[in-house]
């Protein structure tokens, strides 16, 4: 039975309505959280903000983002994620067009840390449908699907936000980009389900496929208590901190620091932010489609490796001298290498919780995630001497060998690959 036969019998629809508007609502989601990197520069000299203060406002985000994390998985557990993704995107979308209508540095604060406490929901929220709607040999790809928002938010975004901000001005980019949000709640009100036993649309023999192939790849079923008692989740968390932390701070940072060489206009500084993301994409799809093959390798190695090199990047980047070119050359190896295990990472942690126990656990570990991010900011800027990203930007490259050492000392723990299902021929998405 030959592949294109099985995938025309089983059907898409998991990928291409229900994997598609989460990937549009992480896109859009993530662009209102992010796109405030690319505004940076100018709102820092309206306001008059120094770079820790700046470094406040950038992180200002995750203060609520680390509050909602472990709430919203255990309310979308029990009343479905549908409801609570779509009420969080029509929140972060009003925050999003609220950041351009407020005047004050406390008001602006207080707009990011709603927004955050609105989009804290989704991604735990996120993880109860990957599991719901994807079989395991699938759930890499799928997450990384969802995952590919990370770097294309920057690379579709991040040009179009200094475009804006050029013609217009910060605060219409902000209620601009805002829109978007709002309209992919109704979307997902309308389209999504909170699992395919109970969906309208999708064919019986989708639904089947579906329903006997998820739990393969999940832990037994368990307590949250449980999850809580074990080291290996602890030291996820903290692979966690570690990484996400870069990943915002670069993000965050990185537009103002190519701005230092560019001081005139917003458009370039766009372009250049998305060439870094458009190479992490590119690593992304391939690591997860390496990781998701049948091997003896463990699923750890996809993210250690890819951190390291990242890692490198960052330390070249500050101890080697060689101008704008060679500092974006080192920016994209780093954006590949941080982008790049976002799918695998999720699929490697997902096996090692009980199946009942993944959305709050995912949350758990993404609440140590947010607190990178609320943290890595306010590093980069406090140790920014005389207002001067490239002298701080390379801290962050030791946090990614920590990260990845901890991931070794896991792998070495458990000596086994993770538990996964029998493989079905389907066409890659």
């Amino acid at each position: 039975m030959d592949t294109a036969y099985d995938t025309q019998r089983i059907g898409k629809s998991r990928w291409l309505r229900v994997g598609l508007i989460v990937f549009v609502s992480y896109l859009v989601a993530f662009a209102d959280r992010t796109n405030i990197g690319v505004a940076a520069p100018q709102m820092a000299h309206d306001l008059q903000l120094g770079t820790t203060i700046t470094g406040a406002l950038l992180g200002a985000f995750f203060w609520g983002y680390l509050v909602t994390q472990i709430p919203g998985g255990w309310i979308s557990t029990r009343i479905g994620p549908r409801r609570v993704i779509a009420v969080s995107m029509f929140i972060t979308g009003l925050m999003a067009c609220l950041t351009g209508m407020v005047h004050t540095l406390p008001a602006l604060i207080a707009v990011r840390v709603v927004m955050g406490l609105a989009e804290g929901v989704i991604w735990p929220s996120f993880s109860v449908i990957f599991v719901r709607w994807f079989p395991a040999r699938e759930r890499a790809r799928g997450i990384a699907f969802a995952q590919y928002a990370l770097p294309l938010s920057s690379v579709l975004m991040a040009p179009l936000a200094g475009w804006m901000i050029d013609v217009f001005h910060w605060k219409t980019m902000f209620v601009l980009q805002g829109l978007p949000a709002i309209f992919m709640a109704v979307l997902v009100w309308m389209f999504v389900s909170d699992d395919p036993t109970t969906d309208r649309w999708l064919s019986s023999a989708e639904r089947d496929f579906i329903t006997q192939q998820r739990l393969a790849g999940t832990g037994a079923d368990g307590s949250f208590g449980s999850v809580l008692k074990r080291s290996t989740v602890w030291l996820l968390a903290i692979v966690a901190l570690s990484w996400i932390m870069v990943i915002f701070s670069f993000g965050l940072w990185m537009p103002s620091l190519i701005k230092q060489y560019f001081p005139h206009g917003y458009a370039a500084v766009g372009w250049l932010t998305a060439l870094p993301s458009l190479f992490g994409a590119l690593s992304m799809f391939v690591n997860s489609w390496l990781s998701d093959k049948p091997s003896t390798i463990s699923r750890g190695w996809f993210v250690a490796v890819p951190l390291v090199v990242a890692g490198a990047a960052l330390l070249a980047q500050h101890y080697i001298e060689g101008g704008v070119v060679f500092t974006m050359v080192m920016f994209c190896i780093a954006g590949a290498g941080l982008f790049s295990p976002a799918g695998t990472w999720w699929a490697w942690v997902i096996s090692k919780v009980p199946r009942n126990q993944a959305a709050p656990s995912v949350a758990m570990i993404n609440m140590f995630a947010s607190f990178g991010g609320v943290v890595g900011p306010l590093i980069v800027g406090f140790y920014a001497r005389g207002g001067n990203l490239s002298s701080s930007f390379y801290i962050l490259g030791y946090f990614l060998f920590g990260a990845a050492a901890v991931i070794a000392l896991l792998i070495h723990r458990t000596q086994q690959r993770d538990i996964e299902a029998p493989t079905v021929p389907l066409a890659l998405h």
